[in-house]
């Protein structure tokens, strides 16, 4: 499933949970799970009974049974009798906080007890309204987290991959917030639809978090943990809604196992954090950070419904706020602006390398080449042949490096042609094909152009040092975007060449992320599906205007 479609399907359900939350909150109603019923007692006098109760509903759990005698209703006593019973069951359509019921057959023994004989079954509701009422605080929470989650992504702060997977991880947290007036009803087919979503929410999140582990089996390893603990959440929640088991074992259970449907991946991908979308450890580091600090807000988000007949948990969650606010003000943030700078100096670095390369090539072209072809026409003036090609053969050689430094196919024709020749120069050093594909014709900002270029080139030499054919490439290119796909068949690229230092041989994989971050660029390097190893490189112009805004905070 794409992560949009995941999005998209996160907001629905949150949505759906704010709305089922929303209504039962207004209706302030709590099901006691039993109906009221009129029996006869030994003497043919009217009795109030109980005459039905829902296994795992409210009334079941207090104790109340089906056929028991009602003898007192929150405090009054209804003695048998045909005008009490019936006046006392045409009130009993509205919900009582407390019954005293006791068996038919110790009715009398109750009843000259009065009515708080030993023998007499006390099923007190009072906290299932009055924590119904106090539940508008969650509903309060769920919409406050949303709110900061949408104006955290729209400031630009979270880091690649925790912008990405942030909706689901909304969701995720706010979805039983929103729940928690509809579980509160107690009504079972209400519990079984709270959990149902609830799992469907954590799925989600969990979902989205796998999608940053780089490691293909690794990957699909922790996809089949997410759905077996979210299934078992699922099932849990749908079996203690019929079998009366809402407080103790059976909910804190079920909420481990939602909580771990986010949490484990997460962890996970804390550890295999996939393709480096910075270029800098440092800014690998605040991103795995993040990940890993989302993935906790689940859990939390959870804890409201883990203890049913206390007040709405939410201490756990305004300390998890408090917690992950100062983290970012007193480490994040401050780590963040460093990877910043050293960002720019790193853009310098790169724009001193590339106006090197055109001052050497400016030098060659100017000074070596004209000298070396005004001996050209020495020699063949005086008819040494062989001399005169040797040195035209080294004249071409160094026109096609003055190329490679200058680069005027991608200067006067653009990055699609530029690429076009450079496969056309690679592909016979292969021993096999690059399948090349294009789309598009626009021109982007020189910058782009030359960093996509010279990943490509990297990419591409990569695959024909290390890779095997068939390679192919696909470069699509947009007003405002670009992407770059290069596949080999090769053995692959290990894991710990990605996440060790740069060492000797490998710098190339270091220059192509630190030319992606310059230009704002997100670039994957990953095992391929079926075998090899995959180089993805995705830029947007909204993207880089993001990571402007973001280089220009004050360092104050």
């Amino acid at each position: 499933m794409r992560s949009s479609r995941r999005t998209i399907l996160a907001v629905a359900i949150t949505v759906a949970a704010a709305v089922i939350g929303m209504t039962a909150w207004a209706l302030d109603r709590v099901d006691p799970g039993m109906t009221f019923g009129q029996g006869n007692d030994a003497q043919g006098r009217a009795t109030l009974t109980i005459g039905s109760v829902t296994p795992g509903g409210l009334a079941w759990y207090e104790g109340v049974h089906a056929g028991d005698v009602v003898i007192n209703v929150g405090g009054i006593a209804i003695p048998p009798g045909d005008q009490a019973v019936s006046e006392a069951y045409e009130n009993s359509r509205e919900f009582q906080w407390s019954l005293l019921t006791v068996p038919p057959a110790q009715l009398q023994e109750a009843l000259a007890n009065g009515d708080s004989g030993a023998p007499a079954q006390l099923a007190y509701f009072g906290w299932a309204p009055r924590r119904l009422t106090a539940s508008g605080i969650a509903l309060l929470a769920g919409f406050l987290l949303c709110l900061m989650g949408f104006l955290w992504r729209r400031s630009a702060s979270p880091g690649p991959s925790l912008s990405r997977m942030l909706p689901t991880v909304l969701a995720a947290s706010a979805t039983p917030l929103f729940l928690v007036p509809a579980y509160l009803t107690l009504s079972p087919a209400a519990v079984m639809l709270a959990s149902i979503l609830i799992a469907s929410a954590v799925l989600l999140a969990g979902l989205d978090m796998t999608q940053a582990i780089g490691p293909t089996r690794v990957r699909r390893t922790v996809v089949l943990v997410a759905a077996l603990t979210a299934l078992t959440a699922a099932i849990i929640g749908c079996a203690i809604a019929f079998t009366g088991m809402e407080r103790g074992l059976a909910t804190e259970t079920r909420w481990a196992f939602a909580s771990a449907t986010v949490l484990i991946p997460g962890l996970v991908a804390v550890r295999y954090l996939r393709g480096p979308a910075v270029a800098s450890q440092l800014g690998r580091t605040i991103d795995s950070i993040e990940v890993g600090v989302a993935a906790t807000l689940p859990a939390f988000g959870l804890m409201p419904l883990a203890a049913v007949t206390d007040p709405p948990f939410l201490t756990p969650l305004v300390a998890w706020v408090l917690v992950v606010v100062a983290l970012r003000v007193f480490a994040i943030r401050p780590m963040a602006r460093l990877a910043a700078q050293t960002t720019i100096e790193r853009e310098m670095v790169v724009d001193d390398s590339e106006a090197e390369r055109r001052r050497i090539a400016g030098d060659i072209h100017d000074d070596v080449i004209q000298d070396l072809t005004m001996l050209v026409h020495r020699l063949d003036r005086d008819g040494a042949e062989e001399p005169a090609a040797t040195v035209r053969r080294a004249v071409e050689r160094l026109r096609a490096i003055c190329a490679d430094l200058r680069l005027p196919v991608l200067d006067d024709l653009g990055l699609g042609p530029a690429v076009h020749a450079l496969v056309a120069e690679l592909e016979p050093l292969t021993g096999g094909e690059i399948r090349l594909e294009i789309k598009g014709e626009d021109r982007l900002p020189a910058d782009v152009e030359l960093t996509v270029f010279r990943v490509a080139q990297e990419g591409l030499a990569n695959a024909v040092k290390h890779g095997r054919p068939p390679i192919s490439v696909h470069l699509e290119i947009g007003a405002e975007d670009v992407q770059l796909k290069i596949d080999d068949s090769g053995p692959g690229i290990p894991v710990d060449v990605l996440t060790a230092p740069p060492a000797e041989g490998h710098m190339g994989l270091l220059s192509m992320t630190q030319r992606a971050q310059t230009i704002g660029a997100s670039l994957e390097i990953v095992e391929r599906p079926g075998g090899g190893t995959r180089v993805r490189l995705n830029w947007a112009a909204r993207a880089r205007r993001a990571g402007s805004a973001i280089n220009r905070e004050p360092a104050n």
